[in-house]
Order: C-alpha cells, then structure tokens, then sequence
C-alpha cells in the first residue's frame, strides 16, 4: 500500500514540472538582432504516467520469531537462537594393557674386520690385526714375607756327670725348645732375634734339665714363587742351662751355634706354616773340679712353626 502511494505522488510531481517548463517557453520573448527569428521549439510531450508497479506479496515469517519489517529485518538480521550447551560425554573407560610377546634376543655382533694400516713412507704397506678381547690375568699372589714366627725344635744332646752306659760315653738326652722369632729386616734379606726357652724331654721344670738362650740370624729368602717361600739361615746364641744331677742344681752356660734350611708355605697373604731341617751344635760349660770343661754334641734339629 504504502509503494503504490508513493508511486502515485511522483507521477504528479514529474507531470507538473514539465508542465512548468512549457509555459515559460511559450512567454519568454524573442531575442533581439537580426537574426532570423528561429521557430519556437515544440514543447515536450508530457511523459506518460507510469502506472505504480504492483509490489509481490511479502512472504509471511513461518515462525513468530521472524521479523515482519523488511527494512529492520536487514538492518538486524535473522535472529539466532543459541542452544544449550550439551551434555558431558561420559568419560571412556580405561584401555586394557596389551600383552606383548619379548623382543627376541639380539643377534651376537659381527666379528670386526681387520683395517688396513698405513704403509710407511719407503716401506711396503703393513696389516694391522684386530685382536679379540681377552680379560686381564689374574695378578700373581704376593705374600707379605716373614716379621713374625712361633715355632717349636727338637734336637738330641747329653748327659753330665757319670755315664751309666758300659762303654762310658756319655747318655743321649732329647730336648725341647720353644722360640719366639722376631724379624725386623725381611726381605731378599732377612735378619731375626730369638728368643728360646728348652727343657728335657719327658720331664719339665721340677724334676729335670732346661735352659733359655737369646740367639741372632742371618740369611736369605726368596719370595717370587707364589706361596711358597724357601730361606736358608744361620744361627748363633748363649744362655743360661740348669743341669740336675744327683738329686743337685748345677748352674751352668749354654751356647749354641747352626743354620736351617727350610721353606715356608703361605695359606693366606700374611700367614704361613714353617718346616725347617738344620745341623746344631749346642755346647754345656760348667765348672768341674776347679776348672771349666765343656760338653757338646753334633746333631741335627727339626723346627716347626706358624707366623705372619
């Protein structure tokens, strides 16, 4: 309604200005000179008037929602409805582990080629071999060699006084002794102090013959056979010896002098066992009738010990 009103109101207006325009053309006079007076223009014919364009139907909003105005309806646009939001998906439940089989075993690595080295200069090109690896060996047992020994010898002597043997040579007597070594040099060298306490064989303190002696060494010892350490020494030292004689103590000096050959056999790094074979000479002084006579005996000893 309101495009066919405005349709009609432009008609008129455009019909009146033309009409306008041709009465004063038709008033103006001519212009003055000698001109020859041009023949008045024939005015316009009025434009028809267009009858008003009928306007399509407008298309009715299908919802209530839509706006009816075709003007506001391009100025705001189509109204959007929001939806609500959805609802949370329910979480997934957790995967189940896969079980996979072992990686099989790597294959051994490859033996390593040998590389060529570079030829000398002046020289014919050498080979250089790549060896396997082989583990270092074992470092060899050094034992800590000898500071200190315990040990026991067994050696023969004789009787004083009257023999009671037919041929009158004096009677064997059997002793025992037991000796603390001392080493304070110990090495290619060795340098020992014993100190010995010995008694007769059999009998002890109360009813028999004993001495103690203070003796020096010196010998020599080798260490690089592993556990086994041989030595060889000689010896010599002087003491006190008490000889019971008829019921009697007779005080008397002792001495002694010899060498040992053994070996001594390590069970750990620093301990060991001792074997020693030796000769001894071991010599009684006393006093007998105003003057002083000695006795002494060649014989060999046995001596047992154990030592760090």
């Amino acid at each position: 309604m309101t495009g066919r009103l405005g349709a009609a109101a432009l008609g008129f207006v455009v019909s009146a200005l033309v009409g306008v325009a041709a009465a004063r053309a038709q008033t103006q006079p001519p212009p003055l000179g000698d001109q020859p007076a041009q023949p008045a223009a024939r005015p316009p014919a009025p434009a028809p008037v267009q009858p008003p364009r009928a306007q399509p139907p407008q298309a009715q909003p299908a919802d209530d929602d839509a706006i009816d105005d075709p003007k506001v309806s391009r100025r705001l646009g189509t109204r959007i409805v929001v939806p609500p939001p959805p609802k949370p998906a329910a979480a997934p439940p957790p995967p189940k582990p896969r079980v996979t089989a072992a990686p099989p075993p790597a294959p051994p690595p490859a033996p390593v080629e040998p590389l060529p080295s570079e030829a000398p200069e002046g020289g014919a090109g050498a080979t250089t071999l790549v060896r396997p690896y082989t583990p270092a060996a074992e470092a060899p047992f050094r034992p800590t060699l000898p500071r200190l020994k315990l040990a026991l010898r067994r050696f023969d002597f004789v009787r004083i006084g009257a023999s009671e043997s037919p041929d009158g040579v004096a009677a064997p007597e059997t002793f025992n002794s037991f000796s603390v070594d001392v080493y304070p040099v110990s090495s290619l060298v060795r340098v020992g102090l014993s100190t010995a306490f010995g008694w007769q064989s059999g009998t002890f303190v109360a009813n028999g013959d004993y001495f103690a002696t203070q003796s020096v060494s010196l010998g020599g010892q080798y260490g690089g056979l592993g556990r086994f350490v041989p030595f060889a020494e000689g010896f010599t030292g002087v003491g006190y010896m008490r000889r019971l004689q008829f019921d009697r103590t007779i005080p008397t000096a002792f001495w002694q002098f010899g060498a040992d050959v053994g070996t001594e056999v390590y069970f750990a790094r620093v301990g060991f066992v001792s074997f020693a074979i030796g000769y001894l000479r071991p010599v009684n002084g006393f006093a007998k009738r105003q003057q002083f006579t000695t006795v002494f005996v060649d014989t060999w000893s046995f001596k047992i010990g154990v030592g760090i």
